[in-house]
């Protein structure tokens, strides 16, 4: 399932609910595609310090970081799956009505 996060601009993200395999098999180098280069070089000499085991971990936790790093960032949920994405990474957000 995905999630449509909007900011003021109307930009819309995607964000994944759930296990990402961008991130078992390319550890940290998806942080730089969604626009967060400061946890990408942060995630990249952490795998190579432990050797890539450290995507273990990433892939279940990397869409949760993405969401709070969007919400941070003036980011609002928009459409529908909010709440069960909400429960899955524990945030609270009020989804932004449609228009």
């Amino acid at each position: 399932m995905n999630v449509s996060m909007q900011n003021d601009a109307g930009v819309v993200r995607q964000v994944k609910v759930g296990f990402s395999w961008t991130s078992f098999f390319f550890g940290g180098l998806p942080f730089f595609f969604r626009g967060m280069p400061v946890q990408g070089l942060i995630w990249v000499i952490i795998s190579m310090i432990t050797m890539g085991l450290s995507n273990l971990y990433l892939m279940f936790v990397i869409n949760k970081q993405t969401a709070h790093y969007y919400l941070e960032r003036g980011y609002r949920p928009v459409g529908p799956g909010w709440e069960q994405a909400s429960a899955a990474w524990n945030i609270s957000a009020q989804p932004v009505a449609a228009k």
